[in-house]
C-alpha cells in the first residue's frame, strides 16, 4: 500500500523529528530530504513537498501521528459521484469516471484502498481502481489527445466539454445502478453551465457540487477509477511513440516533448498532447 501527503517544510521537519524520536533509520535520497525506515514502513520526503509511506505498516503510521485521511462519510441513499483525470497533464488524455455507489459500501471501499486519487501512488491507485470496477456500477469517458485537441479548437474552453463528459458519464452510471437519489462532483467549472449538461444527458436527481468533494466515497472511487485509466491511457501512447510520458507539465516533460517535436514535428505532439498548453509554444517555437 502507498499513500502520497503533501506537507508543508514545516510539518516535514516536524515528521523527521518524530520519527528520529521512534528509532526510524534516516537516509539520504535523491531530490528528497530524507527517507526514512521502520518496521513495516517507509517514508519519502521530497523537497516538492510530497511525503510518500508506503509498506503494510502504512495505516498504523498514518493514524499515530494525525495524517490518516479522514474516516469515509456516509452515503446519503444511491449516490453517484463524478471526477476527472489528465485535465493538467500535458501529455496522455482527458478522462471522467462517474461510480454509483450505495450506503453500507463506505467501510468496504475504505478498506479496499479507495480514497481521493490524489492521496495515492500510481500502484495503488491502479489496484484500487479494479476493486471500484468490480464492486460498484460505473461509466467512464475518455478524450485522447487527438480528439481532446480537435474539442478545444472547435470549444476554445475545455470546461465546455468536459462539463458533457460529466453529465454523459454519471447518466450512464445511474443508469447501470438503476437510478440514483443523490449526485455529488467536484466543483470544476460553473455550476450553472453543470447543471445544463446534467439536465441535457436526462439526469434529474439532487446535484451537489462543490470543491473538496473526494470526501464522498462515491467521488473518491471515481477519482480513483479516472486516475487510473489516465495512467493506463498515458502508458499506452508512450508505447506507441516508443517512449516514456511523464505526468504533469515540468521540465520532464518539457524534454520528452522537445525530442517528439524534433523527431516527428507538430503530428507526433498531437498525437499524445494537450496542444493549448503553454508547453506547446515553449518547446517549438510556434504560436
Amino acid at each position: 500500500m502507498s499513500v502520497t501527503l503533501a506537507l508543508s517544510r514545516a510539518e516535514i521537519d516536524a515528521l523527521k523529528d518524530s520519527l528520529l524520536e521512534d528509532g526510524f533509520e534516516l537516509r539520504p535520497l535523491d531530490h528528497a530530504y530524507f527517507q526514512a525506515r521502520g518496521e513495516d514502513v517507509v517514508v519519502n520526503a521530497y523537497r516538492s513537498g510530497k511525503v510518500v509511506v508506503q509498506g503494510k505498516g502504512e495505516a498504523a503510521f498514518l493514524r499515530r501521528r494525525g495524517l490518516a485521511p479522514p474516516a469515509p462519510a456516509g452515503l446519503a441513499g444511491r449516490t453517484v459521484g463524478s471526477d476527472e483525470s489528465g485535465k493538467g497533464d500535458y501529455f496522455g488524455p482527458l478522462v471522467v469516471a462517474a461510480v454509483a455507489a450505495m450506503p453500507g459500501q463506505e467501510e468496504e471501499l475504505a478498506r479496499l484502498g479507495v480514497r481521493d486519487s490524489k492521496l495515492l501512488g500510481d500502484g495503488a491507485a491502479l489496484k484500487a481502481a479494479v476493486a471500484v470496477r468490480a464492486l460498484c456500477p460505473h461509466a467512464l469517458r475518455v478524450l485522447a489527445p487527438p480528439e481532446y485537441n480537435a474539442h478545444h479548437e472547435r470549444e476554445g474552453n475545455v470546461a465546455r466539454f468536459l462539463a458533457r463528459m460529466h453529465a454523459e458519464a454519471i447518466a450512464e452510471a445511474a443508469r447501470a445502478a438503476g437510478g440514483c437519489d443523490r449526485v455529488v462532483i467536484d466543483q470544476f467549472t460553473f455550476t450553472e453551465r453543470l447543471e445544463e449538461a446534467l439536465r441535457a444527458a436526462g439526469v434529474a436527481a439532487p446535484v451537489e457540487i462543490r470543491p473538496r468533494a473526494e470526501d464522498n466515497p462515491a467521488v473518491a472511487a471515481a477519482s480513483v477509477l479516472a486516475r487510473a485509466e489516465f495512467l493506463i491511457g498515458l502508458r499506452a501512447l508512450g508505447g506507441e511513440q516508443g517512449v516514456e510520458l511523464p505526468k504533469g507539465a515540468g521540465t520532464a516533460v518539457e524534454r520528452v516533448a522537445r525530442r517528439l517535436f524534433r523527431e516527428g514535428g507538430l503530428p507526433a505532439l498531437a498525437a499524445v498532447a494537450k496542444l493549448h498548453f503553454k508547453t506547446t509554444a515553449k518547446v517549438t517555437g510556434l504560436f
